[in-house]
């Protein structure tokens, strides 16, 4: 015992003297602030007075990262100065050299909804596809925070992601990957394959609006997916409204979702927005909409400040304890002439901040004028957007402002949003009274089919179904099945004559050549054990011989368990 002592006490002695481990890189100022630096500092930009204005209502999420006991996730959303990604690219690269490499973010097969792909990859889509932005006055596709859809009636279809160069992966090994679906029934799969050659990886979906997410199995340089559900000729539908990338248990993903011609106006206003924003479950959600609705001829102040309040009063609806942070729009000009409205504007949002108690990027005051951008060689032409340099030095700046005020934290000098906001602001009443009308909320779920309701929304019919040839089949069997006819099948696919092959896909015309309504859905019934073809026909409500005829057989023909038979 008294050995035993002796020992516990020298091995005490030598705790006592060692030192504390030191604190992680993210937690000390200095650290920090190494990273606040940019590349370049431009003459014309305010760096000085470069931190985010009403920071402390940003005090949750500093003290996620301060802890960085769990993931921090951030939507990023906005217009087409993020739907390049080079400005989330250097805001990604500025915060996870502080805190971890986080994953690549949000991704979508931009190609197939008819616009341009970011910097770093390419995109295509093989099949028959229906796509909707929400920069339509009436989308194809209820929306959600992503602003995009692209959905399917075509097991054939499939779409693609590539990054470039294929040496530098979007993500590696063991990332997770996790999916926005929506579906008009229960048993349609998401197959996702990494790889020219490799397995695909199949996910279950529920019906409705839902995400669903696996492992990244290699290096990801090649994403492709399809819907594919039971009996391939049969009436099935799946959606994609977007992936997002992530990596880690721990740090920062910053997810930078831009849609062309976005308008703040229209963002509020998405069906699923809500119920996409209870899904992704963000702890920040960054606004950086207004450039469109500032550009337009007919911009009105009180029409933006309405727009802006409905927009933060929609995430607090679905998101209660909702982290919210504001930009305004960067000096543009419109038709080569500056917009004396936009620094109206400017103040004019960090006036609903001190009301909606959320913080500000005041990107115009910070940035300065887009004529010096253009001079510098860091604008386009058209004085709106920014060349790949330009909008890289702007992420930057906001990652400056980021970090200053999360030091800030650190240091416990965070100043007081009340003082802050009664020193800054001063707004003409012009610009407020009388007040807008409140703008309502998004549309309710149930319209769109969400979790616990059956869906509703149904899009458009197809054109064709597909089928694919089975051994024995004939054109002429096939185009009575469909109840169309050979001719019509013949002209769909560029058919010269009937013959056609075992595996061979045919495009089935969906709707009769009049413009009437489209076929109804192909049903299919599995024969299990004891079951005849009277018994399956009285079940269904028809006669054996059209059963019969549906499947080829005769009355005397014997059927066994496991087989699936179509019911016209």
């Amino acid at each position: 015992m008294k050995r035993g002592g002796l020992l516990l006490l020298g091995l005490l002695t030598a705790c006592w003297g060692q030192d504390p481990p030191p604190p992680p890189k993210w937690a000390i100022p200095e650290s920090v602030e190494v990273w606040s630096v940019p590349d370049t500092h431009l003459p014309f930009v305010n760096e000085a007075g470069n931190r985010l204005f009403l920071a402390a209502h940003l005090r949750p999420v500093w003290a996620l990262l301060r802890d960085n006991t769990r993931k921090v996730r951030v939507l990023h959303i906005g217009d087409s100065h993020l739907q390049g990604q080079v400005q989330g690219r250097e805001l990604r690269r500025r915060l996870y050299a502080v805190w971890g490499p986080g994953g690549r973010g949000y991704g979508f097969p931009y190609a197939i909804a008819g616009t341009s792909s970011p910097y770093d990859c390419t995109s295509l889509g093989r099949g028959q596809w229906l796509w909707a932005r929400s920069v339509h006055l009436q989308p194809a596709l209820p929306l959600g925070v992503t602003g995009m859809a692209v959905g399917t009636y075509d097991p054939s279809a499939e779409w693609e992601v590539r990054w470039v160069p294929p040496w530098a992966p979007a993500a590696d090994s063991g990332a997770q990957l996790l999916c926005l679906t929506r579906t008009l029934r229960a048993g349609i799969r998401l197959e996702l394959a990494f790889s020219d050659t490799a397995q695909p990886i199949r996910l279950d979906l529920p019906a409705g609006y839902a995400k669903v997410s696996c492992r990244v199995p290699q290096p990801l340089a090649l994403l492709r997916g399809r819907f594919r559900w039971e009996g391939e000729d049969s009436l099935g539908y799946g959606e994609l409204h977007g992936f997002f990338l992530e990596e880690g248990t721990r740090g920062l993903s910053w997810h930078t979702l831009g849609v062309n011609g976005a308008r703040l106006s229209d963002w509020a206003q998405l069906p699923l927005l809500k119920e996409s924003l209870r899904l992704l479950a963000p702890d920040l959600v960054v606004l950086d909409l207004g450039t469109n609705d500032l550009h337009a001829a007919e911009a009105s102040l009180p029409a933006f400040r309405q727009a802006l309040e409905a927009a933060i009063d929609t995430i607090r609806a679905a998101l209660p304890q909702a982290v919210i942070l504001v930009t305004t729009p960067q000096d543009f000009y419109r038709r080569m002439r500056p917009l004396p409205w936009l620094a109206q504007a400017a103040q004019l949002v960090r006036w609903v901040a001190a009301r909606k108690a959320v913080a500000v990027w005041d990107a115009h005051t910070v940035l300065g004028s887009m004529r010096d951008w253009r001079l510098a060689g860091l604008a386009l032409p058209d004085m709106v957007h920014l060349n790949p340099t330009g909008y890289a030095l702007k992420g930057q700046y906001f990652a400056q402002a980021f970090l200053r005020s999360y030091v800030d934290f650190l240091r416990d000098s965070l100043p007081d949003p009340a003082q802050e906001a009664r020193e800054a602001l001063a707004l003409p009443e012009s610009l407020w009274r009388p007040a807008p009308p409140p703008v309502p909320l998004t549309p309710s779920l149930s319209r769109f089919g969400g979790a616990g309701g059956a869906p509703a929304y149904v899009p458009a019919r197809p054109l064709y179904l597909y089928h694919k040839v089975r051994p024995g089949e004939t054109l002429g069997q096939i185009a009575q099945r469909y109840g169309v006819s050979v001719a019509a099948i013949r002209q769909a696919n560029g058919l010269r004559s009937s013959l056609i092959r075992v595996g061979q896909t045919l495009r089935i015309p969906a709707q009769r050549a009049s413009g009437g309504a489209a076929s109804p859905a192909v049903r299919y019934h599995t024969v299990r054990t004891g079951e005849s073809l009277w018994s399956i026909a009285q079940r269904y409500g028809i006669s054996v011989e059209a059963l019969c005829r549906a499947n080829g057989l005769t009355p005397r023909s014997a059927i066994h368990p496991g087989q699936r038979l179509r019911v016209p």
